[in-house]
């Protein structure tokens, strides 16, 4: 029988200021070795604990709706760490599976494979304005792909980059997980610099519906579907401002990790020029001479395990939270209700004890049988459980068919000088410095 402990261990200064310093200075390097000096549970500091096992990570996800809940959903508003909480990724409980249901018809995958064709016209779209020999500072391209791809299937409509930029960038800023939650109501800078992009952004959101409300009536889109909300079922949370929320966090939702999926997949391909020459013949030996399709997703074999492998090594979602609605036991320590457990990819995906050479990219490893056996939430790029990512199969198709229509025309390498770094800011993790060079195919 395993013993059950009260309290599991962690860094010096869990209880004071000494590990939001540290979050704060590094956050990927602080929980990396968090989870390597003191095990599969980790204090991080008062009421905040990491888990770090596959076993205790599928326990919190898939009793979510029991035993857990978001980590801004179980609170009273002034107590939550952002805004727009009547939308479904911050809800739990009835609103959330009412929410859930009607919204979940978008992502179905026939439903989503009809999108495959803007998906390759965005991605035309992208690389005509590039030239042989230029340096491409690649989130300026992959922002107003991404904003299509979304405006195109969510919305029925075309976004600018800088339409979506200025209705979820602050947001990305807004939601970082932190060790010790600081209130909404202190005047810290960073607080304050919350509250004043809220009314930039609240211009930007209510802006984007009224340009969208009429030329979106009558067609089955993210708009039309959160307005039906608002005459929801009983018991559910949808006031007049539910739209703002939905499409907030919808856009950011789908808009950010897909640009920094797509950022960091052609980056490792341009670093390891072996990985992209053979998903360059993969591409050529399917597809031939015409476009991509949604069917060649599935056909794309080596492709789909580049951007397996690109997902482990920088999953766009580093880091998610939970919180205990009751007393539960994970991973041999008691742990009350009330508290804040942070699930992080990043540190699950770098697991040498599931992942042999964790920080080698090496995408054979998802096809070679080495990793059968694998514990189901030793990799979870897209969540799990009954909250398990409803865009998770348009995000797979948008870089299965982006990567595809690239490779036809592109070899891409690194610029000289160029040094790349993940920045984790938010739940996000952002790639800095991703300068690349095309050449053409001959």
């Amino acid at each position: 029988m395993i013993a059950i402990h009260n309290e599991p261990p962690g860094p010096e200064g869990a209880w004071g200021i000494a590990n939001v310093a540290d979050f704060h200075a590094d956050p990927l390097r602080f929980v990396t070795r968090c989870a390597r000096e003191f095990g599969d549970v980790v204090r991080l500091g008062q009421d905040n604990y990491l888990l770090c096992h596959p076993r205790d990570i599928e326990h919190v996800f898939v009793n979510s709706q029991r035993s857990f809940a978001k980590e801004t959903g179980q609170k009273p508003t002034w107590a939550k760490t952002g805004s727009y909480h009547h939308a479904l990724m911050h809800t739990d409980g009835k609103d959330w599976l009412y929410k859930r249901r009607l919204l979940q018809p978008l992502f179905k995958r026939d439903r989503v494979d009809t999108g495959a064709e803007p998906i390759v016209a965005a991605a035309e779209e992208m690389i005509a304005s590039w030239r042989p020999g230029e340096v491409r500072a690649l989130e300026g391209d992959v922002a107003p792909l991404s904003a299509q791809v979304v405006g195109r299937f969510l919305l029925g409509s075309d976004l600018s980059a800088n339409e979506v930029q200025r209705v979820t960038s602050f947001l990305a800023w807004s939601f970082r997980p932190l060790p010790i939650r600081i209130p909404r109501w202190l005047p810290t800078p960073r607080n304050l610099r919350f509250r004043w992009s809220v009314l930039q952004f609240d211009r930007a959101i209510y802006g984007l519906i009224e340009r969208l409300r009429e030329r979106s009536r009558g067609s089955s889109n993210l708009l039309e579907l959160v307005q039906q909300a608002r005459d929801g079922e009983e018991g559910c949370l949808a006031p007049p401002w539910y739209p703002r929320d939905e499409l907030a966090i919808m856009l950011l939702a789908a808009h950010q990790p897909t640009a920094i999926a797509l950022a960091w997949t052609l980056y490792l391909m341009a670093l390891h020029p072996e990985v992209e020459a053979r998903v360059a013949a993969e591409v050529k030996q399917t597809l031939g001479d015409r476009r991509a399709t949604a069917e060649d997703a599935e056909r794309l074999v080596y492709t789909s395990a580049v951007i397996k492998e690109t997902l482990r090594l920088y999953p766009p979602v580093w880091m998610t939270a939970r919180d205990s609605l009751q007393e539960v036991e994970l991973g041999g320590y008691r742990i009350a209700a009330g508290v804040s457990l942070a699930l992080s990819p990043w540190v699950a995906h770098r697991d040498p004890r599931w992942f042999a050479d964790p920080d080698t990219f090496r995408p054979e490893r998802w096809l070679d049988g080495s990793l059968e056996g694998l514990p189901k939430y030793a990799y979870f790029p897209f969540g799990g459980g009954p909250r398990l990512c409803m865009g998770a199969w348009l995000a797979k198709l948008a870089l299965v068919l982006v990567i595809a229509t690239v490779v036809r025309r592109y070899r891409l390498t690194l610029a000289a000088g160029a040094k790349v770094t993940p920045f984790a800011a938010a739940s996000f993790l952002i790639p800095q410095g991703v300068r690349l060079v095309p050449t053409a195919r001959t």
